[in-house]
């Protein structure tokens, strides 16, 4: 079976640090989207250090990735950031969280994911190097990451 076409871009958190709430603060250090084609299907990804990301496991299913990356022993990976995948829809703007993990390593500028959405036919996984974006600044991405031409993406 062909990998569907993905693509994976990851911006700057320009809330990172700030507050809002009473001792609530923003912490994914990057902010991204997953675009499936065929047909097309949308995810967003808040990638936060490993240990954060960890204490947010509340599900079934959260805390099942949670033990599997766990011994994967991703945490000896000290850049390593991790994101739960919400599904969205651009219509009504709404997220839902869905079953899969998102892993970015900067360093060696790999990103591994996986998405177990069977209500929009997306099971799969795919493991994907990353390039770093030399045109920064505001509603540009800092890396992406894909398996087709994003020219015609």
């Amino acid at each position: 079976m062909k990998d569907r076409e993905i693509a994976v871009r990851g911006f700057i958190n320009e809330k990172f640090g700030s507050t809002y709430g009473k001792g609530l603060f923003h912490r994914a250090i990057y902010n991204g989207s997953i675009e499936l084609r065929d047909p097309y299907t949308k995810y967003l990804i808040d990638l936060f250090e490993y240990q954060r990301w960890d204490n947010t496991a509340r599900s079934e299913d959260q805390l099942k990735w949670s033990k599997q990356l766990a011994e994967a022993d991703i945490k000896s990976a000290p850049e390593a950031l991790v994101s739960w995948i919400q599904h969205y829809d651009p219509i009504s703007k709404s997220k839902i969280m869905v079953d899969g993990v998102c892993v970015y390593l900067p360093n060696s500028q790999e990103l591994y994911l996986n998405i177990n959405d069977s209500a929009h036919d997306v099971v799969n996984e795919w493991t994907l190097k990353t390039k770093h974006c030399t045109k920064t600044g505001p509603n540009k991405p800092i890396f992406i990451a894909s398996n087709a031409d994003l020219g015609v993406f």
